[in-house]
């Protein structure tokens, strides 16, 4: 029997975290779920941890394709894999709490969307919480989404079909913008929660650590969209005030 949502988890040398973030999927109040750990060529212990967590629940399932070739083609890899039509992303160092994807079920209900998405709370490297969070507002188009990601990939739920139509690509990008606004660009508009969802882990590897990579990897993001220069320059000015907003404000 089909599950409802498929989970898919790229892992890359994360034995530290993988074990909580598994079982933040595992703890769902939604039981009728597969959870894909896509292992991307891990050097670590990643292996097995996962396959410890195999072991103690049918419904986790480690996937081993060999050689590391980044966040984009593991979450690809997951997506093809899924058995069920809905696949709800999460990065192997972040947390769901339990009623996530529950609450992300009825708004599809709701609404009839077919990307949903919510806030995020933040902690460090450590899991203490931080003060920042992310808070989207309720509707989301293509145009909006250009001013600024506001869809943190551990929060997405979306149909399958779509994310095969638009898979990720360029992981020294914002793969995961890049693929949003894709999809944006062919369905009226996703909806989110505001409310956080997620424990999202701050920590120094994060693209939204370093600002001057982030903009720059923001800059490549909208040539590679083949946004023309003239509104790339306006999109870019967006990004900057919605991130001073954002982040200082």
């Amino acid at each position: 029997m089909k599950p409802l949502v498929s989970v898919v988890i790229p892992a890359y040398n994360c034995e530290t975290f993988v074990e909580a973030s598994v079982r933040s999927a595992m703890a769902q109040s939604v039981r009728d779920i597969e959870i894909l750990v896509v292992d991307d060529g891990s050097t670590d212990g990643t292996a097995a941890v996962v396959e410890a967590l195999c072991r103690e629940d049918e419904r986790v399932n480690l996937i081993r394709p060999g050689e590391n070739r980044g966040v984009a083609e593991a979450r690809n890899l997951g997506v093809r894999s899924a058995r069920a039509d809905w696949v709800a992303f999460l990065d192997s160092d972040d947390l769901w709490m339990p009623e996530k994807l529950e609450k992300q079920l009825s708004l599809r209900d709701a609404s009839g969307a077919s990307l949903l998405y919510t806030g995020a709370s933040c902690i460090d490297h450590d899991g203490a919480p931080l003060a920042r969070r992310f808070t989207p507002p309720e509707k989301l188009d293509y145009r909006t989404l250009l001013r600024g990601n506001e869809i943190v990939c551990s929060t997405v739920l979306a149909r399958r079909e779509l994310l095969l139509t638009h898979p990720m690509v360029h992981s020294e990008l914002h793969e995961d913008y890049i693929c949003w606004l894709q999809i944006l660009r062919s369905i009226d508009g996703a909806r989110g929660l505001s409310e956080g969802l997620i424990l999202y882990r701050m920590t120094d590897k994060s693209k939204s650590r370093d600002k001057k990579k982030s903009a720059r990897m923001t800059w490549d993001t909208y040539a590679y969209l083949g946004i023309p220069f003239a509104r790339r320059c306006l999109c870019f000015l967006g990004y900057v005030i919605h991130g001073i907003r954002r982040y200082y404000l």
